[in-house]
């Protein structure tokens, strides 16, 4: 939990905002994406309805049971898979309406003549509520919509036994069409009302009853994705953008209007109007098809965040580490220079004197080759510009390590050289400095009656420096960690055994700015340090 609070305080946050912003961006292209393909798919719904209408009205039905028929032409919706709707109606040259999509519809197949040739009309005589309460019952029991059964006998649906349905209603027996008030489905053991309606429609009306021997029942309102209280408000919304569009009156043969909003009105064969609209949800629709792409992003934005975070801390725990090194560093020097000081205030020994004088100058310089090893370190992370010109290594090695054979002897260290003429191209002095810090180390954690053995060659492009030395082999766990400044591990680095306990961490920043990298190991009995650097054609 601590952890978790110490990432939402850190970099998680301007992640997931990133995060949010690109998603955003991806879902507005997305959104324009789809909302093409919706309009698309509503042409292609339109020109279905005109090649309806054309078929119907020149087609050999008897004329009253025309316009039943595109009625239940126009109840396929094409928007359910985007959480949408679209309606359409049809006008005849008066403008007086033929049909329209309707939310709730069905046929019936009297007995013994295997045709479906009665039409139920169900939306004049439903409420809203009424309507999602079939649509929930079907949507809950897909086996309701589509009754089968026989006079008298049994017929196997599913796990059901159907005998008949009744409907009871107002009846239009010339366009066979029923207005039901009641639709009941006759089991062998019990019976199933499906739509029990309470409308004005009815009043002052003659019903009668009606049984069929199999029924089939449709919702608009039973979508593949969206509830069916989403759908009514979808189409309600559909509803009032082609009101809108008609401005409550009558549409034209001779006009032809469109609104930006998807609402079209324009003749069909010169002798029709077709009018339609659509809606469809704006967030639900711009995500549509991006569920594995915002899991995988958020998910690469979380890593991302908490390999920062990490990166961070490392990078804090670091540089408190570097605060506290240093500090520690300086406080010896400046203890002593203080106590000297002060008793150089006293009325001392003039002996004495002079040996406090020379500690007070061997103090500040060292605190002098501190300081700017510090601020040379800095510069280097900080990227400052290097001078390049080509430089051969093997003649810079050799410089430095003769410089230290007198103290290599003096401490009984055999040293060998084995340099290749190599060239790279780089900052001389900087280059000078890495030789010059891993000889320093060497003479250092050497050990009396060891071995140094420096190697130069060229191996893959790069010029190789290994420096290897006899002496206590670095722990495993610690070897990494011998680049930083002023670490110090089982072998001391510091002070008692001089230098600055930088020169490993000016080795590796040098070495980095020259586009190289660096290692140590351990071997049986010593240590070995190696830099690679980019090679130069050794004709230079």
């Amino acid at each position: 939990m601590k952890r978790f609070k110490a990432l939402w305080k850190g970099a998680l946050p301007l992640f997931l905002a990133f995060w949010a912003a690109m998603m955003a961006i991806l879902a507005w292209l997305n959104l324009q994406t789809q909302e093409e393909r919706i309009s698309r798919l509503v042409s292609s719904a339109r020109r279905d309805v005109e090649r309806s209408y054309e078929e119907i009205w020149t087609g050999g039905a008897e004329e009253e049971r025309k316009t039943m028929i595109l009625t239940w032409r126009l109840a396929s919706q094409t928007l359910w898979e985007y959480h949408g709707f679209a309606v359409f109606r049809v006008y005849d040259g008066s403008g007086e309406e033929l049909a329209r999509s309707q939310l709730a519809q069905g046929t019936a197949c009297p007995f013994g003549t295997g045709v479906y040739s009665w039409y139920l009309q169900l939306d004049p005589v439903l409420s809203e509520e009424e309507q999602l309460a079939l649509a929930e019952l079907l949507r809950g029991e897909p086996l309701l919509g589509d009754f089968r059964g026989t006079a008298g006998g049994v017929y196997e649906a599913g796990e059901r036994t159907g005998l008949y349905c009744e409907v009871t209603g107002v009846v239009d027996e010339e366009r066979q069409v029923i207005y039901p008030r009641t639709i009941t489905y006759v089991y062998e053991d019990h019976t199933v009302t499906l739509v029990d309606s309470d409308s004005d429609f009815f009043a002052g009306k003659e019903e009668e009853t009606l049984q069929f021997d199999a029924v089939w029942l449709s919702s608009a309102l039973v979508g593949v994705r969206s509830s069916p209280k989403e759908l009514l408000g979808y189409y309600r919304q559909a509803e009032e953008k082609l009101e809108r569009l008609l401005e409550g009156g009558k549409p034209s043969l001779n006009r032809v209007s469109s609104s930006s909003d998807g609402s079209s009105c324009a003749p069909i064969g010169g002798e029709a109007v077709l009018a339609s609209s659509y809606t469809c949800a704006p967030v639900r629709t711009a995500l549509m098809g991006l569920g594995p792409v915002t899991v995988l992003t958020l998910l690469a934005a979380v890593a991302a965040a908490l390999s920062i975070d990490r990166r961070q801390r490392e990078t804090l725990r670091r540089e408190r580490a570097f605060t506290r090194a240093a500090a520690h560093e300086l406080k010896t020097p400046l203890a002593v220079l203080r106590a000297h000081a002060e008793s150089l205030k006293e009325d001392i020994d003039p002996a004495k004197r002079e040996e406090y004088l020379d500690v007070v100058l061997s103090e500040t310089d060292r605190m002098t080759a501190l300081t700017g090893a510090l601020l040379d370190l800095a510069r280097l992370e900080q990227g400052e510009a290097l001078v390049r010109e080509p430089v051969e290594l093997s003649a810079l090695v050799k410089g430095v390590f003769d410089r230290l054979a007198l103290p290599l002897e003096q401490k009984g260290i055999e040293w060998k050289l084995e340099l290749s003429p190599v060239w790279t191209e780089g900052d001389r002095v900087r280059l000078e400095s890495v030789a010059d810090n891993l000889a320093s180390n060497a003479l250092r954690h050497g050990v009396s009656g060891g071995r140094l053995t420096v190697t130069l060659a060229e191996k893959g492009g790069k010029a190789v420096l290994t420096v290897d030395n006899d002496g206590e082999a670095v722990p495993e766990d610690q070897l990494a960690r011998l680049w930083e400044p002023f670490y110090r591990g089982d072998r001391s680095r510091g002070r008692d055994t001089g230098g600055t306990g930088l020169g490993l961490a000016i080795v590796r920043a040098v070495v980095k700015a020259h586009g190289g990298d660096c290692a140590v190991s351990n071997r049986d009995g010593g240590v070995i340090f190696r830099v690679w650097l980019p090679g130069l054609q050794s004709d230079q």
